[in-house]
């Protein structure tokens, strides 16, 4: 089963935004999310922008298999030590970022989808040479 990534048109402040569903289709309702919570994820995207792998640590509420039970239907994500690990098929990462996150979860506290807000490289620390 693969997950559905979104992707966000390009905007030059924000960078892209992505939103993937852990929950299958024919499982998916409307007014499923029940709470979020913001985290940091680490991602590795491709030259065309597209997320070839992600991690995240798991905040403490959902450091259990119902609250994963979504995730561990997929042979692509993985969880060892309280980090989730995803690798999208067929995609290499040629950059790699920090980004803020947030998780959603359902009713029942099984975490439904991620949203990774603004991903685009910080380049203030990058200071130019002068002459």
């Amino acid at each position: 089963m693969a997950f559905q990534v979104d992707r966000s048109p390009f905007d030059p402040e924000s960078g892209f935004e992505y939103y993937i569903c852990f929950k299958p289709k024919t499982e998916v309702e409307g007014d499923e999310v029940e709470s979020r919570i913001s985290i940091e994820v680490a991602l590795s995207i491709s030259e065309t922008g597209d997320i070839a792998d992600l991690s995240f640590l798991l905040p403490k509420i959902c450091r259990n298999d119902y609250a994963l039970s979504f995730l561990k239907r997929d042979p692509n994500a993985n969880c060892v030590e309280n980090r989730v690990f995803i690798a999208l098929p067929g995609l290499n990462g040629d950059a790699v970022f920090a980004a803020p996150a947030t998780l959603e979860l359902d009713h029942s506290g099984r975490i439904v989808a991620i949203e990774i807000n603004g991903c685009i490289p910080k380049t203030s620390t990058f200071t130019p040479a002068r002459a």
